[in-house]
């Protein structure tokens, strides 16, 4: 049994569950190695059950590592595997199962009592492994040469969709996109999650580039604010603040902090600079086999950052019909300190 599934077989037993239904893929994956579309992770009495269907009866006995794997030939919901039936209680992920497949499994297992559970395989993936933090940093760093690159392609006159497409043919070559490419400029920049357009790049603008490769599963995500010929002092003056407040977090950002904490550093220097109204968003989220995951950071969070996480830090300032600045890095948080994985250059960019 690997240590993961240990792990969570340690959570269930103290808190007397006896069966556990996950349906999430990718805790699934970060449990079975399953990369397929279509599985459910049953575990009873210390035995691992994998379901899936005829599609992935290969794929599964080479990747799943479990006790016992069964091929369904029907949907799961509609003819529940008699490995279920003989449970009298059963507890599920809240955050995942439908209530078209919770009412299924009601209707079909008419004797079990059902159990909603919080995510806590997601609690267990906050926490990452050497070989988990070693695929990130090869993520990370894709990310970083894609940058790089991509500076000697932007041009006046050229598209957001172009500089995007750009970005995502250099990323394919080595790995996956972790998430749509954002290519952000001018007055497109005051949209924190703004989708490249036919809009073409010109003088004077801000540009905002959030990139992410995926390798082997696990995602890095960063963003870098460039300027397209001279920088005005009023971006000039953003792209200060948002560094600052970046740092300003970066230098606290420890194991054992509380992510709104971190938060409040950033979002705090923002608003005092006067800004406060224009960083609507929070600081940084959890990045691993999704590139939004456990923990976040925001005023709303009251988790604690734990050794072996990797984060986002990423203050921004939005200014509609201006433009705006976003600075992001990834983190590994240490025992000890930090790490920040992302390489690329902080200072201002001009091309």
């Amino acid at each position: 049994m690997s240590l993961r599934l240990r792990k969570v077989y340690k959570i269930m037993k103290e808190k007397g569950i006896s069966a556990f239904l996950i349906t999430d893929l990718l805790n699934i994956h970060y449990l079975t190695g399953f990369t397929g579309s279509n599985g459910y992770l049953f575990l009873s009495q210390g035995i691992s059950f994998f379901f899936t269907d005829f599609r992935y009866q290969e794929q599964s006995k080479r990747e799943v590592k479990v006790d016992k794997i069964k091929i369904l030939e029907r949907n799961f919901f509609e003819e529940v595997p008699p490995e279920l039936k003989s449970e009298k209680e059963l507890a599920f992920e809240e955050h995942s199962l439908t209530y078209k497949a919770y009412s299924q499994l009601k209707k079909r297992l008419p004797g079990v009592k059902f159990h909603p559970m919080p995510d806590i395989v997601s609690e267990l993936r906050m926490q990452k492994d050497e070989a988990e933090i070693n695929l990130i940093r090869t993520a990370s760093s894709i990310t970083d040469t894609v940058f790089s690159l991509i500076l000697n392609f932007i041009k006046p006159g050229m598209t957001e969709k172009e500089v995007a497409l750009k970005i995502d043919f250099l990323i394919k070559e080595k790995a996956e996109l972790s998430f749509p490419t954002i290519c952000a400029s001018g007055e497109n920049a005051a949209l924190p999650h703004a989708k490249p357009e036919d809009k073409r790049l010109k003088k004077g603008e801000t540009i905002i580039i959030d990139i992410g490769a995926s390798y082997q599963g696990y995602a890095s995500d960063m963003t870098r604010t460039i300027f397209l010929g001279n920088c005005s002092k009023k971006a000039e003056e953003i792209y200060k603040i948002v560094k600052d407040a970046q740092e300003c977090a970066l230098t606290n950002l420890r194991a054992g902090k509380k992510t709104k904490e971190i938060d409040a550093l950033a979002r705090d220097y923002i608003k005092d600079k006067g800004y406060g109204k224009f960083f609507g968003h929070g600081l940084g989220h959890g990045v691993g086999l999704a590139v939004h995951e456990k923990p976040t950071l925001s005023p709303a969070s009251s988790e604690t950052i734990l050794p072996n996480s990797i984060l986002t830090c990423e203050p921004g300032i939005y200014l509609p019909g201006f433009g705006g600045v976003r600075i992001e890095d990834l983190v590994l948080v240490k025992k000890d300190g930090i790490e920040i994985l992302s390489k690329s250059p902080k200072d201002l960019i001009t091309l």
